[in-house]
């Protein structure tokens, strides 16, 4: 089994100070406990990498930390491309649309606080990871 983290889901994990952060913490180690690979587009890479650029010891801190964790990063396809830009129809960020169209091309369910993205999972067939505390 596999899990698609929108980057809304790593930015907590990393960040202590996000409200989401202990919720993230326990679902991605949760997650590692029971085998589930943990994967993450690369457009949603590069948006978790946003703020710590600012900073070069902070992002090399949340690159390890990915490291660590054992996210694999996973490259769009033409076809997840196309997927993703169909997506904004709904409302939802470009990124996020990658974050589904990853999931989708994967067979695997997807990580989401944003509540835009779980509204929209029902009509793309994919399954939402966690549940908001």
């Amino acid at each position: 089994m596999a899990c698609v983290l929108g980057t809304d889901v790593v930015i907590a994990a990393l960040d202590r100070s996000d409200a989401h952060h202990e919720h993230a913490a326990v679902a991605i180690t949760t997650m590692v406990d029971d085998g589930t690979e943990l994967l993450l587009s690369l457009v949603n890479y590069a948006e978790t990498l946003v703020r710590p650029a600012h900073d070069k010891q902070i992002l090399r801190q949340a690159i390890d930390a990915i490291a660590a964790l054992g996210i694999r990063l996973v490259a769009p396809t033409p076809v997840i491309a196309r997927d993703a830009a169909g997506h904004r129809s709904m409302n939802i960020s470009l990124a996020d649309g990658f974050a589904i169209a990853t999931a989708t091309a994967r067979r695997a369910s997807l990580a989401s606080f944003d509540h835009r993205v779980r509204r929209a999972l029902p009509t793309t067939g994919v399954s939402l990871a966690l549940e908001v505390a």
